[in-house]
Protein backbone atom coordinates (compact mmCIF):
# COMPACT_ATOMS: atom_id res chain seq x y z
CA UNK A 1 0.00 0.00 0.00
CA UNK A 2 1.14 3.39 -1.33
CA UNK A 3 1.79 5.96 1.79
CA UNK A 4 -0.45 9.40 1.42
CA UNK A 5 1.27 11.60 -0.54
CA UNK A 6 2.67 14.46 1.20
CA UNK A 7 0.89 17.54 -0.41
CA UNK A 8 0.80 21.16 -1.12
CA UNK A 9 -1.43 23.77 -2.61
CA UNK A 10 -0.88 26.90 -4.67
CA UNK A 11 -1.95 30.40 -5.10
CA UNK A 12 -1.20 33.79 -4.61
CA UNK A 13 -4.79 35.33 -4.06
CA UNK A 14 -7.41 35.41 -1.32
CA UNK A 15 -10.16 33.58 -3.45
CA UNK A 16 -7.66 30.43 -3.94
CA UNK A 17 -6.96 30.18 -0.52
CA UNK A 18 -10.86 30.20 0.27
CA UNK A 19 -11.27 27.86 -3.00
CA UNK A 20 -9.03 25.11 -1.45
CA UNK A 21 -9.43 25.89 2.59
CA UNK A 22 -11.62 22.90 3.26
CA UNK A 23 -10.14 20.41 1.17
CA UNK A 24 -6.79 21.50 2.56
CA UNK A 25 -7.37 21.64 6.06
CA UNK A 26 -8.85 17.55 5.96
CA UNK A 27 -5.51 16.29 4.43
CA UNK A 28 -2.98 15.71 7.44
CA UNK A 29 0.33 17.84 6.85
CA UNK A 30 -1.04 19.74 3.78
CA UNK A 31 0.27 22.99 3.19
CA UNK A 32 -0.44 26.33 1.38
CA UNK A 33 2.49 28.24 -0.59
CA UNK A 34 1.34 31.62 -1.26
CA UNK A 35 3.55 32.74 -4.52
CA UNK A 36 4.81 36.37 -4.20
CA UNK A 37 3.36 38.49 -6.46
CA UNK A 38 4.16 42.38 -6.04
CA UNK A 39 2.36 43.23 -3.00
CA UNK A 40 -0.75 40.51 -3.25
CA UNK A 41 0.59 38.94 -0.22
CA UNK A 42 -0.70 41.33 1.99
CA UNK A 43 -4.22 41.40 0.92
CA UNK A 44 -4.09 37.29 2.16
CA UNK A 45 -3.50 38.15 5.70
CA UNK A 46 -6.82 38.82 7.15
CA UNK A 47 -8.13 35.47 5.76
CA UNK A 48 -5.26 33.50 7.03
CA UNK A 49 -5.43 35.12 10.17
CA UNK A 50 -9.00 33.67 10.43
CA UNK A 51 -7.82 29.95 8.90
CA UNK A 52 -4.97 29.59 11.23
CA UNK A 53 -5.79 25.46 11.23
CA UNK A 54 -3.78 25.61 7.66
CA UNK A 55 -0.04 25.52 7.50
CA UNK A 56 1.06 28.48 5.22
CA UNK A 57 4.44 29.30 3.22
CA UNK A 58 5.18 32.51 1.38
CA UNK A 59 7.66 32.00 -0.96
CA UNK A 60 9.60 34.05 -4.03
CA UNK A 61 8.41 32.58 -7.67
CA UNK A 62 11.67 32.57 -8.31
CA UNK A 63 12.57 29.38 -5.88
CA UNK A 64 8.92 27.91 -6.83
CA UNK A 65 11.20 25.75 -9.04
CA UNK A 66 12.78 24.15 -6.46
CA UNK A 67 9.75 22.35 -4.91
CA UNK A 68 9.46 19.66 -6.97
CA UNK A 69 10.02 16.47 -5.90
CA UNK A 70 9.60 18.46 -2.61
CA UNK A 71 6.17 17.39 -2.27
CA UNK A 72 4.56 14.55 -3.90
CA UNK A 73 0.83 16.60 -5.43
CA UNK A 74 0.69 19.75 -5.99
CA UNK A 75 -2.72 21.26 -6.37
CA UNK A 76 -3.02 24.37 -8.04
CA UNK A 77 -6.17 26.36 -9.57
CA UNK A 78 -4.30 27.47 -13.09
CA UNK A 79 -1.00 28.48 -13.79
CA UNK A 80 1.89 29.04 -11.41
CA UNK A 81 4.96 29.96 -12.30
CA UNK A 82 7.27 27.18 -14.08
CA UNK A 83 5.20 25.19 -13.72
CA UNK A 84 6.60 23.58 -16.80
CA UNK A 85 9.65 22.08 -15.59
CA UNK A 86 8.00 19.89 -12.96
CA UNK A 87 8.70 16.19 -13.43
CA UNK A 88 9.39 14.68 -9.80
CA UNK A 89 5.74 16.35 -8.34
CA UNK A 90 2.66 15.03 -9.49
CA UNK A 91 0.60 18.63 -10.66
CA UNK A 92 -3.32 17.99 -9.66
CA UNK A 93 -5.01 20.84 -11.00
CA UNK A 94 -8.79 21.85 -9.57
CA UNK A 95 -11.24 23.61 -11.09
CA UNK A 96 -12.27 26.90 -9.87
CA UNK A 97 -15.18 27.74 -11.89
CA UNK A 98 -17.39 27.65 -15.02
CA UNK A 99 -17.06 31.38 -16.26
CA UNK A 100 -14.46 32.15 -19.23
CA UNK A 101 -13.91 28.95 -21.10
CA UNK A 102 -11.49 30.02 -23.38
CA UNK A 103 -8.84 30.08 -20.70
CA UNK A 104 -10.86 27.37 -17.92
CA UNK A 105 -11.01 24.44 -21.48
CA UNK A 106 -7.00 26.06 -22.77
CA UNK A 107 -4.22 23.60 -23.20
CA UNK A 108 -2.54 24.15 -20.63
CA UNK A 109 -4.41 22.06 -18.68
CA UNK A 110 -2.06 19.17 -20.14
CA UNK A 111 0.67 20.18 -17.93
CA UNK A 112 -1.99 18.47 -15.26
CA UNK A 113 -1.34 14.84 -14.43
CA UNK A 114 -5.23 14.93 -13.37
CA UNK A 115 -8.13 17.52 -13.00
CA UNK A 116 -10.58 17.20 -10.42
CA UNK A 117 -13.99 19.05 -11.79
CA UNK A 118 -16.79 19.93 -10.44
CA UNK A 119 -19.44 17.89 -13.06
CA UNK A 120 -18.99 16.04 -16.25
CA UNK A 121 -19.94 19.57 -18.46
CA UNK A 122 -16.30 20.26 -17.43
CA UNK A 123 -14.79 16.95 -17.51
CA UNK A 124 -15.99 16.33 -21.01
CA UNK A 125 -14.03 19.37 -21.84
CA UNK A 126 -10.87 19.41 -20.07
CA UNK A 127 -10.28 15.59 -20.54
CA UNK A 128 -8.66 16.37 -23.98
CA UNK A 129 -5.82 17.60 -21.84
CA UNK A 130 -5.74 15.65 -18.90
CA UNK A 131 -7.06 13.12 -17.05
CA UNK A 132 -10.30 13.97 -15.52
CA UNK A 133 -12.75 12.88 -12.71
CA UNK A 134 -15.72 14.55 -11.55
CA UNK A 135 -16.05 15.28 -7.65
CA UNK A 136 -18.34 18.21 -7.28
CA UNK A 137 -16.75 21.17 -5.39
CA UNK A 138 -15.13 20.94 -2.17
CA UNK A 139 -16.76 23.82 -0.87
CA UNK A 140 -19.94 23.13 -1.69
CA UNK A 141 -19.77 20.23 0.72
CA UNK A 142 -20.69 21.78 3.93
CA UNK A 143 -23.51 23.83 2.12
CA UNK A 144 -25.19 20.24 0.68
CA UNK A 145 -27.75 19.50 3.30
CA UNK A 146 -28.87 23.12 3.60
CA UNK A 147 -29.54 23.48 -0.33
CA UNK A 148 -31.33 20.14 -0.38
CA UNK A 149 -33.45 21.06 2.20
CA UNK A 150 -32.83 18.17 4.93
CA UNK A 151 -31.43 21.24 7.25
CA UNK A 152 -32.40 24.72 7.55
CA UNK A 153 -31.74 27.79 5.80
CA UNK A 154 -29.47 30.13 7.55
CA UNK A 155 -31.63 32.76 6.31
CA UNK A 156 -33.17 34.49 9.20
CA UNK A 157 -33.67 38.05 8.23
CA UNK A 158 -37.19 38.14 6.20
CA UNK A 159 -38.08 42.30 7.22
CA UNK A 160 -36.38 42.78 3.62
CA UNK A 161 -35.60 41.08 0.67
CA UNK A 162 -31.74 40.70 0.13
CA UNK A 163 -30.00 41.51 -3.36
CA UNK A 164 -26.65 40.37 -4.06
CA UNK A 165 -24.48 42.01 -6.78
CA UNK A 166 -21.49 40.22 -7.86
CA UNK A 167 -19.74 41.00 -10.91
CA UNK A 168 -16.71 39.67 -12.79
CA UNK A 169 -14.29 42.53 -13.46
CA UNK A 170 -11.83 43.85 -16.35
CA UNK A 171 -13.65 44.73 -19.52
CA UNK A 172 -16.55 42.09 -19.30
CA UNK A 173 -17.69 43.61 -15.92
CA UNK A 174 -21.00 45.66 -15.75
CA UNK A 175 -19.75 47.47 -12.79
CA UNK A 176 -19.24 50.81 -14.51
CA UNK A 177 -22.42 50.85 -15.99
CA UNK A 178 -24.44 49.41 -13.42
CA UNK A 179 -23.36 50.60 -10.21
CA UNK A 180 -25.65 53.61 -9.45
CA UNK A 181 -28.79 51.86 -10.78
CA UNK A 182 -27.86 49.19 -7.95
CA UNK A 183 -26.86 51.48 -5.08
CA UNK A 184 -30.90 52.72 -6.15
CA UNK A 185 -32.24 49.64 -5.42
CA UNK A 186 -31.32 49.71 -1.57
CA UNK A 187 -34.36 52.08 -1.06
CA UNK A 188 -36.50 48.83 -1.53
CA UNK A 189 -34.03 45.97 -0.53
CA UNK A 190 -30.72 45.30 1.30
CA UNK A 191 -28.16 45.21 -1.18
CA UNK A 192 -24.85 43.69 -1.13
CA UNK A 193 -22.14 44.50 -3.41
CA UNK A 194 -19.42 41.68 -3.44
CA UNK A 195 -16.51 42.64 -5.53
CA UNK A 196 -14.36 40.46 -7.79
CA UNK A 197 -11.00 39.76 -5.75
CA UNK A 198 -9.34 41.83 -8.76
CA UNK A 199 -11.15 44.56 -8.90
CA UNK A 200 -10.63 44.54 -5.07
CA UNK A 201 -6.93 44.34 -5.13
CA UNK A 202 -6.24 46.22 -8.37
CA UNK A 203 -9.11 48.64 -9.09
CA UNK A 204 -9.30 50.62 -6.05
CA UNK A 205 -11.07 53.63 -7.93
CA UNK A 206 -14.40 51.62 -8.14
CA UNK A 207 -14.30 51.13 -4.35
CA UNK A 208 -14.49 54.97 -3.94
CA UNK A 209 -17.42 54.78 -6.14
CA UNK A 210 -19.70 53.01 -3.50
CA UNK A 211 -21.57 54.25 -0.86
CA UNK A 212 -22.79 53.12 2.65
CA UNK A 213 -26.31 52.29 1.31
CA UNK A 214 -25.30 49.22 0.34
CA UNK A 215 -23.07 46.36 1.64
CA UNK A 216 -19.11 46.36 -0.18
CA UNK A 217 -17.60 43.09 0.56
CA UNK A 218 -14.09 41.99 -1.03
CA UNK A 219 -11.73 39.40 -1.62
CA UNK A 220 -11.18 38.20 1.83
CA UNK A 221 -14.92 37.49 2.22
CA UNK A 222 -16.59 34.16 1.03
CA UNK A 223 -19.42 34.84 -1.57
CA UNK A 224 -20.82 31.53 -0.75
CA UNK A 225 -22.17 32.39 2.94
CA UNK A 226 -23.42 35.89 0.84
CA UNK A 227 -25.25 33.74 -1.52
CA UNK A 228 -26.58 31.87 0.92
CA UNK A 229 -28.19 34.90 2.13
CA UNK A 230 -29.65 36.11 -0.77
CA UNK A 231 -32.93 36.43 -2.15
CA UNK A 232 -31.89 37.10 -5.69
CA UNK A 233 -28.29 37.18 -7.40
CA UNK A 234 -27.48 39.90 -9.97
CA UNK A 235 -23.98 39.30 -12.03
CA UNK A 236 -22.65 39.58 -15.74
CA UNK A 237 -20.38 36.97 -16.95
CA UNK A 238 -18.84 36.29 -13.64
CA UNK A 239 -18.23 32.72 -12.13
CA UNK A 240 -20.60 33.56 -9.27
CA UNK A 241 -23.73 33.10 -11.92
CA UNK A 242 -22.91 29.19 -11.43
CA UNK A 243 -22.68 29.53 -7.63
CA UNK A 244 -26.28 30.96 -7.50
CA UNK A 245 -27.12 28.02 -9.84
CA UNK A 246 -25.87 25.54 -7.36
CA UNK A 247 -27.92 27.38 -4.49
CA UNK A 248 -30.87 27.20 -6.85
CA UNK A 249 -31.11 30.88 -6.52
CA UNK A 250 -33.19 33.40 -9.09
CA UNK A 251 -30.73 35.09 -11.11
CA UNK A 252 -30.75 38.52 -13.30
CA UNK A 253 -28.03 38.46 -16.12
CA UNK A 254 -26.23 42.00 -16.59
CA UNK A 255 -25.84 42.26 -21.15
CA UNK A 256 -23.40 44.16 -22.26
CA UNK A 257 -22.09 43.85 -26.02
CA UNK A 258 -19.41 41.37 -25.47
CA UNK A 259 -16.13 41.23 -28.24
CA UNK A 260 -14.21 38.02 -28.73
CA UNK A 261 -11.29 39.37 -27.96
CA UNK A 262 -11.41 40.17 -24.48
CA UNK A 263 -8.28 39.06 -23.65
CA UNK A 264 -9.36 35.32 -24.34
CA UNK A 265 -11.64 35.80 -21.27
CA UNK A 266 -15.22 34.41 -23.33
CA UNK A 267 -16.32 33.27 -26.66
CA UNK A 268 -19.17 31.95 -28.22
CA UNK A 269 -19.13 28.77 -26.59
CA UNK A 270 -18.59 29.91 -23.25
CA UNK A 271 -21.43 28.34 -21.22
CA UNK A 272 -22.39 31.85 -19.91
CA UNK A 273 -22.71 33.47 -22.90
CA UNK A 274 -24.18 30.53 -25.16
CA UNK A 275 -26.44 29.07 -22.92
CA UNK A 276 -27.17 32.39 -21.33
CA UNK A 277 -31.43 32.02 -21.61
CA UNK A 278 -31.01 28.86 -19.01
CA UNK A 279 -29.51 30.70 -16.22
CA UNK A 280 -31.77 33.78 -15.17
CA UNK A 281 -33.41 36.79 -16.51
CA UNK A 282 -31.62 39.32 -19.01
CA UNK A 283 -31.09 42.72 -18.57
CA UNK A 284 -29.96 45.15 -21.04
CA UNK A 285 -29.79 48.84 -19.92
CA UNK A 286 -29.81 50.06 -16.16
CA UNK A 287 -33.32 51.50 -16.62
CA UNK A 288 -34.59 47.66 -16.90
CA UNK A 289 -32.98 46.98 -13.57
CA UNK A 290 -35.52 47.92 -11.22
CA UNK A 291 -38.30 46.29 -13.45
CA UNK A 292 -36.17 43.33 -13.33
CA UNK A 293 -35.85 42.76 -10.28
CA UNK A 294 -39.41 42.73 -8.86
CA UNK A 295 -40.40 40.42 -11.99
CA UNK A 296 -38.42 38.23 -10.31
CA UNK A 297 -39.04 38.13 -6.82
CA UNK A 298 -42.78 37.76 -7.78
CA UNK A 299 -41.74 34.70 -10.08
CA UNK A 300 -39.54 33.42 -7.77
CA UNK A 301 -40.39 29.86 -7.75
CA UNK A 302 -40.13 29.83 -11.78
CA UNK A 303 -36.48 31.16 -11.46
CA UNK A 304 -35.11 29.17 -8.67
CA UNK A 305 -36.38 25.85 -10.53
CA UNK A 306 -35.65 26.82 -13.92
CA UNK A 307 -31.79 26.11 -14.05
CA UNK A 308 -32.73 22.36 -12.43
CA UNK A 309 -31.55 20.37 -15.12
CA UNK A 310 -28.20 22.28 -16.10
CA UNK A 311 -27.66 22.40 -12.79
CA UNK A 312 -27.33 18.49 -12.62
CA UNK A 313 -25.09 18.65 -15.36
CA UNK A 314 -22.48 21.40 -14.12
CA UNK A 315 -22.27 19.83 -10.60
CA UNK A 316 -22.08 16.21 -9.11
CA UNK A 317 -23.61 16.75 -6.04
CA UNK A 318 -23.75 14.56 -2.87
CA UNK A 319 -22.27 16.25 0.28
CA UNK A 320 -18.75 14.23 -0.21
CA UNK A 321 -16.77 15.92 -2.61
CA UNK A 322 -13.89 16.17 -0.03
CA UNK A 323 -13.56 12.45 0.26
CA UNK A 324 -13.76 12.14 -3.56
CA UNK A 325 -11.01 14.69 -4.29
CA UNK A 326 -8.70 12.66 -0.63
CA UNK A 327 -9.02 9.22 -3.01
CA UNK A 328 -7.90 10.86 -6.42
CA UNK A 329 -4.86 12.47 -4.38
CA UNK A 330 -4.23 9.19 -3.49
CA UNK A 331 -4.87 7.27 -6.55
CA UNK A 332 -2.91 9.93 -8.44
CA UNK A 333 0.44 9.36 -6.38
CA UNK A 334 -0.25 5.28 -6.78
CA UNK A 335 -0.44 5.53 -10.59
CA UNK A 336 -4.08 4.94 -10.93
CA UNK A 337 -4.20 8.21 -13.40
CA UNK A 338 -1.62 8.24 -16.47
CA UNK A 339 -1.98 10.72 -19.68
CA UNK A 340 -2.52 8.91 -23.14
CA UNK A 341 -0.50 9.79 -26.13
CA UNK A 342 -2.53 12.80 -27.48
CA UNK A 343 -2.21 14.18 -23.83
CA UNK A 344 1.41 13.39 -24.09
CA UNK A 345 1.77 15.36 -27.22
CA UNK A 346 0.15 17.97 -26.11
CA UNK A 347 1.91 18.85 -23.16
CA UNK A 348 5.61 18.90 -24.70
CA UNK A 349 3.93 21.67 -27.28
CA UNK A 350 2.64 23.57 -24.22
CA UNK A 351 6.00 23.06 -22.22
CA UNK A 352 8.07 24.62 -25.68
CA UNK A 353 5.67 27.61 -25.68
CA UNK A 354 6.00 28.83 -22.17
CA UNK A 355 9.55 27.89 -21.96
CA UNK A 356 9.79 29.83 -25.22
CA UNK A 357 8.06 32.79 -24.02
CA UNK A 358 9.75 33.12 -20.43
CA UNK A 359 13.04 32.95 -22.94
CA UNK A 360 11.70 35.50 -25.01
CA UNK A 361 10.49 37.96 -21.94
CA UNK A 362 13.99 37.99 -21.10
CA UNK A 363 15.32 39.11 -23.74
CA UNK A 364 12.18 41.96 -23.91
CA UNK A 365 13.64 42.76 -20.36
CA UNK A 366 17.74 42.98 -21.87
Amino acid sequence: MVDFPKVAFIGWNPFQFLHVKDLASSIPGAIFIIEKRNDYAKNLLEVLIANTDIKVMFLDKSKISDLDGVFDVIVCQTLFFKIEVFVKTKILMIQYGYAKEPHNYGAWRALGDLCLTYGDYASKKISYFCPSVSIGNPRYDKWHNIINNTLPSQNKDVSLKKILYAPTWGDLSSIDNYLNDIIALSENYVVMLKLHHNTDCLESYIKRKIDNRIYCYGANDDILDLINESDIVISDYSGAIFDAVYFKKPIILLNKEVHYDNNGKIDSFSIEYARRSELGYEVNNPEELFYAVQYVLNNKELFSSMHASLRNELFLDNGRSIELAIKAIYDLHSGVYKINQQQTYIRATVKDLLITKRKFKKLIIK
